[in-house]
Order: structure tokens, then C-alpha cells, then sequence
């Protein structure tokens, strides 16, 4: 922290010696086209209102970040595997000494009283305790409420500038244009537990539950275990290590989990339990429901099986108060110290949504965790939104964040969602950025033959997928990309799709999605989604 308080009294005392205050002399810094699908705005936002303002100061050596990732996970590099301590990431990419002084003096001379600028321990952000009258000043705005379909209710702007003089060290400031639900207050998310519940459907347990000859209509441990090659026994191995993120109110069940272990993973013996890590709650459901159930438990019943006896970690983000739910970067903030707290300095608070009011059942009241657990060696994460529902400045920031993770050796599996090329939602984007509604089918397996061939399994259900508005073509896809275009190109104009063959290709990697057996409410419901794929260890057939 000592850099720090260096910082702000440096800038303190080059304030001081200014005898008036500037103009804010504002350049626009980022605007919407219109308010995003789904948001309606009901009411100019109260002046008096409380808000943090968040400066995103600009990183330094991202150039770097993927020759850095390389580096470390090449298997032909000389530094393969040798990962940075958290120490090393923060140097690395920290923003410039300047970046932080010159915000900061700019917020003082702008009247921002000194103990409302807190920069953060990692020395990557500013937060201003305001107003919204205030920040309009500053960012020379105005801000609305706006509610969405789901009865999310946030305080939002559709453009804001930043004086001229500064712009250069700063990447985005929030909440302004993200529209993002985690800085507003909220009603129950009914629609999307009741999208959740509509990928299940009731199964019955057939005559053999262990057998092949049904993989074609339903999926199962041992179904996966053949296609994948995944052995069927195994030892707990020191340095491996599996976790799950699960959001509340998505709760397991363990009634449900030795369920499914005494039909289709008999090797898993009754109340085995994942290692639960609580973030800022941990809150466990008692709700029946595949609503609530459901994705925490087939994520569970298949890692759980897949890797028994290696130990599974599930980390429970979030409390009892749904109408404010936790986000990955509250589980990002728990799992890594350099996110949010350095060499002693910890001030967690700047990032996150508590302490809740203790006067709500479950509530959360303490501080947001920082660093409290260790990442494991993998993460699977079935949780996810569309490219195009943030700006690209702050879906950049959030996936530089994954990339520092990588480079102290943790690997992150997403889903990819469930509907094509439309995203989630069924939603494609106009040439503005606009999403537009589309139709997608969700239909049947059509063939699982050869199993011990390793035939390709051919599905008629629509994965997300396709090409990055936003992040270039990385190197380890040219070949892939490469071949795609000369065997598979559709035939699409760039009015349809990226079709540049200079961006991203996404997913890497494919795996089943359709129909897993899971444990629900003492039964068994098939569930379909790449949900399911994500958290399914695959074996790579290259390692004997």
C-alpha cells in the first residue's frame, strides 16, 4: 500500500498548488446507439443517489499477454509450466505510476474530497464514493434507471466523456453504458430459472443403466467414459485439483448426488461431497426444482463421477439475496489475492456488492472476500453471456483478468451457450450492434455408433458458436481456422458473420451436450445444453 498513499499524496500536493479549478473539458470516451434489446428506461436517476464510480486505468505490456501465455503453455517452450507468482502479474502489467497520479489529480481539482478516492491495492483501478449528481459532473452525463424484462431494475448512462488530458490511462469507467445487473437492484430472475428448468425433461432408469446400446438416446458416465476414453478407476494424484462455479441460488443437492452414484456411477460410493468453498454466502438452496437444482447438480454428478477419487472443489458464490446476484468477478476477487489486494494492501470493497443489510434473510453482511481461497488447477464455469451484451472495453477488461489467471497456471472451461450462432436467447446482431431475434431448433442425437472407434457423435441440437466480434484470430487456431474456410466456408457475406478470417473462432474445444441423466428431486431428468460440456474432464488421447 506504501505506493499507493505515495501516489495520492503526490497527487494531493500537486492539487494544492493549483489556484483554480478547470473546465472538465470532456471528450466523449464511450456512447451506445440506443438502449440494449430487453431495457426500457423508467425515470431520471435521483441526484442525491449513492454511487461508485470505478476508473478502469489502462494496463500496461498487454502487447505481451499472448507471447507471455505461450510461454508458459507451449509444450515446445523452454518455460513450459513454469507459471508467475501473482507478484510477477501485478509488475507486469500494472498501469503506469502517471496513469494513477494524473486520475487522481484531475478527480481533486474536480472537488472529489481525498478520503472518497480509494485506488486499488492491485493499483489497476480508482473508486470514487459519489453521487449521482456528482458523477454526471464529472463524466458529464445523465443517468436513468432502467428495468428489464426480468424486473432488473440499475442505474445506467448511453454515453460519457472524460477530459481530453486523461483519456489515454483510462480503458472504461463504471457503471456507465454496460448495463450490467450486478450494480442494480433486482426482483427474483423468475424467467431465467424457468429457461433453466425448460432443458429438462423425465427419464426412466432402463434394465441396465450402465450399458451402451441406449448412448444414442441418452447420455450417461459410461457413455462418456467410452467415447472419451476416460478410465474407469484411477487414483487421486497430489498437485490435481477440479473445481465448479456455481452462482446462488443454483444449489446441489447431496440427496440427489448419491442418487445418481448408486445408479450410474457406482464406483462414487454414497455421500461423497464436493469440498465446498463459500464466496460472499456460499448460500445452499433448500428449494426443490430443477429451477434451482439443476445446473449445480449435473455439473456435480458428472465431475464428481468422471474423476472419483480426485477430491472436486465446488465454489458457491454468492448469499441468500437474489435480487442482487454475485458475478465471476466476486468469485474472481475470492480465488485470486492479486485481483484485488497486494504485498499487504487489501481494501476488497472497491469491486464488490456487500456487505448485504442484515435485516434479509441469508444475507451476506461481511466484507467481500479477497483472496481467501486458493484456484484450483482446472475451473469449469456453465455460466456465460453474449459477446455483445457488454461493451467491448469491458468484455476486454474481464478477459485479460482470465488470461493473468492462466499465466499462474489455471485453466478455465465456459460453456458456450445454446443456440447457434444466435447466442443466448436466440439473438443474432444487425450491422449497428443491434441483436435481432431468431428461431433455433433443439432436436436429437442422430447417431453414437463405434463407440470403440471413436466415430464422430452426430448432434441435430445447435451449441453456440461461431466467429469474435472482438478478439483476433490467436495463433494456436491459424491451422484450424485456416481449413475451416477452405472445406467449410457456408458461403455467408460479412453481413452475416465475421467472416475476415482474422478473428477469434470459438468454441476451442466441442464436447457431448445432449440429454445427461441427472439426479433431481430424488428421480432422474436428461438435461440438454453445453452446460453440460463444460464440466465434463475430457481425456487428451496425446498423453499415455
Amino acid at each position: 500500500m506504501r505506493g499507493i498513499r505515495w501516489v495520492l499524496h503526490t497527487a494531493l500536493l500537486c492539487s494544492s498548488l493549483s489556484f483554480s479549478l478547470p473546465t472538465n473539458d470532456g471528450v466523449v470516451h464511450e456512447k451506445r446507439d440506443g438502449v440494449p434489446e430487453h431495457w426500457t428506461k423508467i425515470s431520471e436517476a435521483s441526484g442525491d443517489a449513492p454511487i461508485d464510480l470505478r476508473f478502469a486505468l489502462r494496463q500496461n505490456n498487454l502487447e505481451h499477454a499472448e507471447a507471455y501465455m505461450r510461454e508458459v503453455s507451449h509444450p515446445e517452450s523452454e518455460n513450459f509450466g513454469r507459471f508467475w507468482t501473482p507478484q510477477k502479474v501485478i509488475n507486469t502489467f500494472a498501469p503506469s505510476a502517471e496513469a494513477v497520479s494524473d486520475t487522481v489529480q484531475w478527480l481533486l481539482r474536480m472537488g472529489v474530497q481525498p478520503k472518497r478516492i480509494v485506488p486499488s491495492a492491485g493499483r489497476n483501478w480508482i473508486k470514487v464514493r459519489s453521487t449521482i449528481a456528482e458523477a454526471e459532473k464529472l463524466l458529464d452525463t445523465v443517468y436513468g434507471v432502467y428495468r428489464d424484462d426480468e424486473g432488473t431494475t440499475l442505474v445506467a448512462c448511453e454515453s460519457y466523456a472524460i477530459p481530453a488530458a486523461i483519456r489515454q490511462h483510462i480503458d472504461f469507467v463504471s457503471p456507465t453504458i454496460q448495463f450490467d445487473p450486478r450494480t442494480g437492484t433486482a426482483t427474483e430472475r423468475t424467467s431465467k430459472r424457468e429457461a433453466i428448468r425448460s432443458k429438462f425433461k423425465a427419464v426412466d432408469v432402463g434394465p441396465d443403466p450402465l450399458a451402451l446400446d441406449t448412448c444414442g438416446q441418452l447420455t450417461t458416465p459410461a457413455c462418456l467414459r467410452a467415447i472419451y476414453e476416460i478410465p474407469d478407476g484411477g487414483e487421486a494424484v497430489p498437485g490435481n485439483s477440479y473445481g465448479i462455479v456455481e452462482f446462488a441460488p443454483q444449489s446441489y443437492n447431496q440427496v440427489d448426488l448419491n442418487g445418481f452414484f448408486s445408479v450410474y456411477a457406482p464406483n462414487v460410493p454414497n455421500e461423497t461431497a464436493p469440498a465446498v468453498n463459500g464466496i460472499d454466502g456460499g448460500y445452499l438452496s433448500d428449494e426443490t426444482g430443477s429451477g434451482t437444482r439443476g445446473e449445480s447438480n449435473l455439473d456435480l454428478c458428472y465431475a464428481m463421477s468422471l474423476v472419483y477419487p480426485q477430491n472436486v472443489t465446488l465454489y458457491q458464490v454468492g448469499d441468500g439475496v437474489f435480487s442482487n446476484p454475485a458475478t465471476n468477478n466476486n468469485f474472481l476477487d475470492a480465488i485470486d489475492g492479486s485481483y484485488c489486494t497486494f504485498e499487504g494492501g487489501d481494501d476488497p470493497d472497491w469491486d464488490a456488492i456487500y456487505p448485504h443489510d442484515a435485516s434479509v434473510p441469508n444475507a451476506y453482511t461481511g466484507e467481500p472476500m479477497c483472496g481467501t481461497y486458493s484456484a484450483t488447477s482446472v475451473i469449469s464455469v456453465s455460466y456465460g453471456r453474449n459477446e455483445g451484451d457488454r461493451p467491448a472495453s469491458y468484455t476486454a477488461r474481464e478477459c485479460i483478468e482470465y488470461m493473468k489467471l492462466g499465466l499462474m497456471g489455471v485453466t478455465l472451461l465456459f460453456s458456450s451457450g445454446d443456440t447457434g450462432v444466435a447466442g443466448n436467447s436466440g439473438r443474432c446482431l444487425l450491422d449497428n450492434g443491434a441483436p435481432t431475434p431468431v428461431g433455433a431448433s433443439v432436436s436429437r442425437l442422430v447417431s453414437m455408433d463405434h463407440l470403440g472407434d471413436r466415430q464422430v457423435v452426430a448432434y441435430e441440437f445447435p451449441p453456440g458458436g461461431g466467429f469474435s466480434n472482438l478478439f483476433p484470430l490467436p495463433d494456436y487456431q491459424a491451422t484450424a481456422i485456416a481449413s475451416y474456410y477452405a472445406t467449410h466456408d457456408p458461403g455467408y457475406n460479412a453481413s452475416r458473420y465475421n467472416n475476415s478470417e482474422a478473428v477469434r473462432g470459438f468454441p476451442d474445444v466441442a464436447v457431448a451436450s445432449q440429454d445427461f441423466i441427472t439426479g433431481i428431486d430424488g428421480g432422474f431428468q436428461a438435461f440438454t445444453g453445453t452446460s453440460a460440456a463444460a464440466p465434463t474432464p475430457e481425456r487428451d488421447p496425446s498423453v499415455s
